[in-house]
C-alpha cells in the first residue's frame, strides 16, 4: 500500500486491521508494512493502535512516562519480560511432552520439529499414511532432543524431521547442531526407526544473515545422512530455489502459508506412498 494509502487508515481508524492491510498487498513484506505503520503514526502524532492485540511491552509500560523511564523502569521492564517468556516457554515445552507421551498411539509417520512442523497441515493434506505431529514451536535440536522419547512413543516406521533454524538464530554452531542431530539419528536408528531428515529451510530477506549458515548446515547434514543412512530431502530445491524463502510463501520471512505447504506436502506424499507401499 502507498504512503497516501496507510495514512488514510491511521486518520480513519481508531485500531487498524492488519490482516487486511497486509492482504490488500502481499508483494511487501508484514514487517515492512508494520514498521511503516508505527513510523507514520509517530510522525503524525496519532494515537491510533496497531492492532487489537495487546503485547507484554505495551501493558508493562501502559502507566509509565514514555519520556521519562528510569534505568530502574527499563531494568524492572526487562526482567518481566524475561521472565514472562522464559517461564511460557519452558511451561509449553513440558506440558506438550507430557501431552505427547500421555495421549501417543501407534502411527506410520511422526513429522518432527520446531513451528514450521507444529503449524503444517499434515493431518489434513497427507492422507496415505496415519501419522503424529511433533512439532513444538521455538524448539531447537537440544530441545528435540529432550523430548525425542515423545517419538517413538508412537511407534512410527519414520521420522520425518526439520529443525535448526532457531539454533542458528540463537546463536549456535554448525557444529553443535549437527552432534545434536546424529544424537538423534542414532538413537532412532537403535531403535529400528527409518529417518528422512527435510533440509532447513532459507529464510527471507529480513532474516537473510542466517542463509549463509543454513547452506552450510544443510551441506553438514547431507554428509551426516551419508553416514548414518538417513534419507535427505532437500525442500529448498522446491520452496527456495534461489536460496531466500520468498514472499510467496511467507507472511514473515521464516513461517510458511498454505502455498508453501502445499508444495512441500506435494513433494512428500509419493515418496511416503512409495515407501509405505514396500513396507506392506
Amino acid at each position: 500500500m502507498t504512503r497516501d494509502e496507510l495514512l488514510n487508515e491511521l486518520t480513519d481508524s481508531e485500531c487498524l486491521d492488519l490482516v487486511k492491510l497486509y492482504q490488500a498487498d502481499t508483494t511487501q513484506h508484514f514487517y515492512t508494512l508494520v514498521e511503516q505503520l508505527y513510523k507514520l503514526r509517530d510522525e503524525h502524532g496519532f494515537t491510533t493502535r496497531i492492532s487489537r492485540f495487546k503485547t507484554e511491552v505495551e501493558k508493562l509500560t501502559q502507566s509509565l512516562d514514555g519520556f521519562n523511564v528510569t534505568p530502574q523502569h527499563f531494568k524492572q521492564i526487562v526482567q518481566a519480560l524475561d521472565l514472562s517468556q522464559r517461564t511460557q516457554k519452558v511451561s509449553r515445552f513440558m506440558q506438550t511432552k507430557d501431552n505427547h507421551l500421555a495421549f501417543a498411539k501407534p502411527v506410520d509417520l511422526v513429522m518432527y520439529g520446531d513451528s514450521i512442523t507444529e503449524w503444517g497441515p499434515w493431518h489434513d493434506g497427507i492422507h496415505c499414511v496415519s501419522l503424529a505431529n511433533r512439532g513444538l514451536g521455538g524448539d531447537t535440536t537440544d530441545g528435540m532432543i529432550f523430548r525425542i522419547e515423545s517419538t517413538v512413543a508412537c511407534q512410527p516406521k519414520l521420522i520425518c524431521m526439520m529443525a535448526g533454524i532457531n539454533d542458528l538464530a540463537q546463536g549456535y554452531t554448525v557444529e553443535e547442531i549437527i552432534d545434536n542431530y546424529g544424537q538423534m539419528l542414532n538413537y532412532w536408528h537403535e531403535r529400528g526407526i527409518d529417518v528422512w531428515v527435510q533440509s532447513t529451510l532459507f529464510v527471507g530477506q529480513r532474516l537473510q544473515d542466517l542463509n549463509p549458515l543454513v547452506a552450510q548446515l544443510n551441506q553438514e547434514l547431507i554428509k551426516l545422512c551419508d553416514k548414518t543412512g538417513a534419507k535427505f530431502i532437500d525442500l529448498n530445491a522446491v520452496l527456495c530455489p534461489e536460496g531466500f524463502l520468498p514472499l510467496n510463501c511467507s507472511a514473515d520471512d521464516l513461517h510458511l502459508n498454505s502455498h508453501a505447504y502445499g508444495q512441500w506436502i506435494t513433494l512428500l506424499t509419493p515418496m511416503l506412498e512409495e515407501y509405505f507401499s514396500l513396507c506392506e
